[in-house]
């Protein structure tokens, strides 16, 4: 009588399969601890289109953030001053708003033949608020910068992205 392995084999990959593959490996930029404090820092970022619109989520004990990064091809040379208010609209269609924590200066580069400008803001985010970005995710961002509203429409893979790293953030 022949011994085979792939009998073996096969009930090891379905036990493995079997086990509760709804526990989520998080990856975040940014896992600390500050030194000062001894609280616990994190920070996801997502890409929502292209380079130019980002979104990270961030977390230092009790505090939470959302943190908005755009580059606008052009030369501006507005501020995005404190309070001014970012939108996510959730999954379930209620709409988040996120007021600005400090102002946002502009940062000019040169790329390529073109000249674009960053802006990268902080946004005050309740508790409440991220475990509501959990529970739905958002699937639109819209952001008001000078004389024009920047919206992005976030496709569905990344929206979930958004569920999960909200989870992560509020997750211990």
């Amino acid at each position: 009588m022949k011994f085979s392995l792939f009998p073996l084999l096969t009930f090891a990959v379905l036990a493995l399969g079997a086990l509760d593959m709804s526990a989520q490996k998080c990856k975040y930029t940014i896992d600390e601890t500050d030194p000062m404090t001894d609280a616990r820092v994190r920070r996801t970022k997502m890409t929502l289109e292209g380079r130019d619109f980002v979104v990270n989520y961030y977390r230092k004990g009790d505090e939470f953030r959302v943190e908005m990064a755009v580059a606008l091809i052009g030369e501006r040379n507005f501020v995005v001053s404190e309070g001014t208010e970012l939108n996510l609209k959730l999954g379930n269609g209620d709409i988040e708003v996120f007021k600005a924590a400090q102002r946002a200066t502009p940062v000019s580069y040169v790329a390529g033949t073109q000249v674009a400008t960053n802006y990268s803001a902080t946004f005050f985010c309740t508790e409440a608020q991220m475990a509501s970005l959990a529970e739905h995710g958002f699937k639109v961002a819209s952001i008001q910068l000078g004389d024009e509203t920047v919206t992005r429409v976030v496709k569905d893979k990344k929206a979930s992205k958004t569920q999960e790293n909200a989870a992560c953030i509020l997750g211990d």
